[in-house]
């Protein structure tokens, strides 16, 4: 039996990963769950639009804590402290009918809890992949970029099982009877997916490395690679000041197709017949495809950033996006234009969270 062995199989870390970020990416899957909330709500359908912002405001302020306690007290506790969060925002949103319950339930403690849940995986699995940090990023990752995938036909399901378009007269009535009951049976599913996950986590033991491999030494990547810094050192740093730009710039124009695109694709007319009653059947097909598109780019991109060091994949990436940004007013030329373009903007986006991740790893 190999050492390797004899420690644990790493791989499970990566299952346990993929079934954490499963659920966490489902806050991808707002476009489609507002589709179904606006007519629940009291308020004005576009208020819906701030819960999503405060919910990212609160998972990514939530992220600077989560790091420094999961290496206090491990992954396996601070994953599990996140899927309970993640269930009690849920199900507590089977309660609320006002925006402000709802930018508490879903917002703010939703939010928190996959701050708290994003962070571990990644950290446990990069301990255990120290030879193949951005493969494994990126398949540790994947499943949040795809959860959105899995998850937008699961609410469909939930919220409007028959199907109805929201033209149909009995589509509000029947939409908001059914929410409570939604958000309950996802907060169940969710709690399961990120204990149970998170039951895999763990650290390896000190001075662990796979058999046969050979940490390189620093290269011209990072003229600071092998040092530990503490937070308030990095801040000091000018690489991480130039990551952060650079992240903050690339996510920025995902995020805005992201929120956007259906907007968008009504305003200029993009193909009636195929985004006709856009929010129902089309739009959850739309969303579904891009976010498979979203997991596919964070493998991808990770392994390129093996091959050939994550600067010019970065780079790679960052030139792709522009051109994709720059032509997106044209998309309404056709359907296929438009769902093309999305995708890839989408299938970029993904690679900032594997890519960067990566980078991070080499000021370590």
């Amino acid at each position: 039996m190999s050492e390797e062995q004899k420690v644990r199989n790493r791989w499970i870390v990566v299952i346990g990963a993929i079934l954490i970020q499963l659920a966490l990416g489902t806050i991808y899957s707002w476009g489609t769950l507002t589709i179904f909330l606006s007519p629940f709500l009291d308020e004005a359908r576009e208020l819906t639009v701030y819960i999503f912002g405060v919910g990212l405001l609160s998972f990514a302020i939530t992220m600077i804590f989560a790091g420094k306690l999961q290496q206090k007290y491990g992954p396996k506790k601070i994953a599990i402290l996140g899927g309970i969060l993640i269930g009690i925002g849920l199900i507590s949103s089977a309660f609320m009918t006002t925006f402000i319950g709802f930018l508490i339930t879903y917002g703010v403690i939703f939010g928190a809890g996959i701050g708290f849940g994003y962070v571990c995986p990644i950290a446990s699995a990069g301990k255990w992949f120290p030879d193949k940090k951005g493969f494994i990023n990126g398949i540790a990752v994947a499943g949040f970029g795809a959860g959105a995938f899995v998850f937008n036909y699961v609410i469909k399901a939930l919220a409007n099982p028959t199907g109805l378009e929201t033209t149909d007269l009995n589509f509000v009535a029947t939409v908001s009877q059914n929410i409570p009951m939604m958000f309950i049976v996802l907060g169940i599913i969710y709690i399961v997916l990120v204990i149970g996950g998170a039951m895999t986590l763990s650290n390896p033991p000190e001075g662990w490395k796979p058999v046969g491999w050979t940490p390189p030494p620093p290269s011209e990547e990072s003229g600071i690679s092998g040092l530990e810094f503490e937070r308030s050192q990095t801040v000091k740093l000018p690489e991480f000041w130039m990551l952060w730009t650079a992240f903050a710039l690339s996510a920025m124009s995902g995020l805005m197709v992201i929120g956007s695109y259906a907007a968008f694709a009504k305003s200029v007319d993009v193909g009636d017949n195929f985004i006709y009653a856009i929010g129902t059947s089309d739009f959850v097909l739309i969303g579904s495809l891009a976010a498979l598109f979203n997991g596919l780019g964070r493998i991808v991109w990770g392994k390129l950033a093996d091959m050939i060091t994550y600067k010019k994949s970065m780079l790679v990436m960052f030139t792709i996006q522009a051109i994709l940004m720059f032509t997106y007013f044209t998309t309404n030329v056709n359907e296929i234009y438009f769902l093309t373009i999305t995708c890839a903007i989408y299938f970029c986006f993904g690679g900032n969270f594997s890519l960067f991740p990566t980078a991070t790893a080499e000021l370590d």
